[in-house]
């Protein structure tokens, strides 16, 4: 495109010969290019190289960008948040929007900042903004709520943050690693014709509903900056329509690719697969308020009937292991047995009142052995899953109906369901009080089994008070014996991460931790 400059002076230089207006033109531009070619301290031809732009099929469809609410994981994942800690490979927390911190007290927290950091909007983020925002989240997000348990957040410095814990929290800093603490200019919030102003690598330039987010290089970014000028967050839910924009070309990254699907992506010269173990459970969450699963015995039988040796071999095709706790066993607190069935599943239901009627099918009191389970496509590995369970316990005389919805935390909310397949990240901050608190607490919003145990909550108090490693693992594996005991849930497998992506992307790497997906390090080969 010609400048406006450049057309003045093709104008003013009209009536000399052409080798002179040539020559003028070229010395009357000179000055516009040579601002073009140093902008950002770059040549024309960096630049070109750094305006690079990936494309992810994404797997969920978040409602909205608020940080602060259900969409939390998703806006993380997109680059463009940033919470005070981060957690490192070896699920350590390390600093990030926190420059450092340190215990006053058992409850009692002081943050230093990092300076120079500006939001999306150009303010610049201080401890009053970083204040106001985790306010925000407590307010809005019931994980931030219950996560970090906050009696008061106090400035005691322009960049310096006291936080104040109703009970001693031993972790509070792994805590404040997680998305729903993102912090943000809470004002930027007031305005619905923009979006939220946040402090990461990447600002959201368009957010399409059920279709698309798309997040741009934000050049003030404190750090260092993003080598993606764009970056799109694709939602295809079904995984099959995932793999096939994958190799269609369509998009550069796929995650959570159907695992049977790998052997064929790898025998594609321009794509390969990436997989890591991680810190996710596929599991069986049981409603507490089901007429049938209200009874112990009769969880503790479907669970007894779960074929988690066939469904790694058959249907995770070896990219996981089998599962006894929440907590896989790479962890110190993860390494317990799942309890022994007291007799075979046919002696625990005729105890319990059932029989058998001339179809094999057990029935009480007249009423058939029928159950819902819910399940839901994002992750498809899960509806194989129910298929295959559905049937094993078929054969036992049990009747499975499944119903697949689209929302599967939405679904749970209501009470039409008996069990249902679910997905976890359990340690994401490589301890255990996060899964713990979020899911057995009976004040939890969380807690989707509805299953309430006071002596288990005796001990999640004991967990906060834990002075040590040691110490909190010894309580970790007495609420494991508990749950394992009371079975509010059936753990099947603890998958690994699949990625499929076209060769000649870089700085996306399969991760324990599942919500630092686009970061500055995040490039494509042109």
């Amino acid at each position: 495109m010609i400048s406006n400059r450049r057309r003045r002076s093709r104008f003013i230089c009209t009536g000399l010969m052409l080798l002179m207006a040539v020559m003028a033109l070229a010395s009357c531009s000179t000055p516009d290019q040579t601002a073009d070619s140093t902008k950002n301290g770059q040549t024309p031809i960096q630049q070109n190289a750094a305006d690079k732009k990936l494309v992810m099929a994404y797997t969920w469809k978040p409602s909205g960008v608020d940080p602060h609410g259900d969409s939390s994981w998703d806006v993380m994942r997109s680059g463009a948040g940033e919470t005070l800690v981060r957690l490192n490979e070896k699920l350590e927390p390390v600093a990030w929007l926190a420059k450092g911190w340190k215990q006053d007290s058992p409850t009692v927290w002081t943050f230093s900042l990092q300076d120079k950091v500006t939001f999306h909007n150009g303010k610049r983020m201080d401890a009053a903004s970083v204040k106001a925002s985790l306010l925000r989240s407590i307010e809005k997000s019931h994980l931030a709520k219950d996560l970090l348990d906050v009696k008061s957040i106090d400035v005691s410095g322009p960049l310096a943050l006291k936080i104040t814990t109703n009970q001693p929290n031993a972790a509070l800093v792994s805590n404040l690693a997680d998305p729903s603490t993102i912090v943000l200019d809470v004002a930027s919030m007031k305005d619905e014709q923009s979006y939220p102003a946040m402090t990461g690598a990447f600002k959201i330039k368009a957010f399409n509903k059920d279709q698309s987010l798309v997040v741009e290089r934000y050049d003030g970014y404190w750090g260092e900056k993003a080598r993606l000028a764009e970056a799109t967050m694709k939602f295809i839910t079904d995984g099959n329509s995932r793999l096939m924009a994958l190799q269609s070309g369509e998009v550069d990254v796929a995650t959570d690719i159907p695992v049977d699907n790998a052997e064929i992506l790898k025998k594609n010269d321009k794509l390969q697969v990436l997989s890591a173990p991680s810190l996710r459970t596929h599991m069986i969450v049981y409603n507490m308020e089901s007429p049938v699963f209200k009874d112990a015995a009769n969880r503790k039988v479907v669970d007894s009937l779960i074929p988690r040796a066939s469904i790694v071999s058959a249907i995770m095709r070896g990219f996981g292991t089998e599962a006894s706790s929440p907590f896989p066993s790479i962890l110190p607190f993860g390494k317990v047995e799942r309890k022994a069935l007291d007799g075979t599943p046919e002696q625990l239901l005729t105890k319990d009142g059932w029989q058998k009627d001339a179809q094999g099918t057990w029935t009480r009191q007249g009423k058939p052995f029928e159950v819902t389970l819910l399940t839901f496509p994002q992750r498809p590995e899960l509806s194989v899953m129910a298929e295959v369970i559905q049937s094993q316990l078929l054969k036992e005389g049990i009747q499975v109906k499944i119903r697949k919805v689209e929302n599967i935390d939405e679904a749970l909310t209501k009470n039409d369901w008996d069990f249902a397949m679910y997905s976890m990240l359990t340690a994401h901050t490589g301890e255990p009080q996060y899964f713990m608190d979020t899911f057995y607490s009976s004040k939890s919003e969380a807690n989707v089994s509805r299953y309430v145990s006071k002596p288990l909550e005796n001990i999640l108090g004991k967990l906060k008070l834990a002075k040590n490693t040691a110490e909190r693992n010894t309580e970790t594996l007495q609420a494991l014996d508990i749950i394992n005991t009371d079975l509010p849930q059936s753990f099947i497998v603890h998958p690994d991460n699949v990625f499929g992506v076209k060769k000649g992307v870089q700085g996306f790497t399969p991760h324990p931790i599942e919500y630092y997906y686009i970061t500055a390090q995040s490039d494509i080969a042109k």
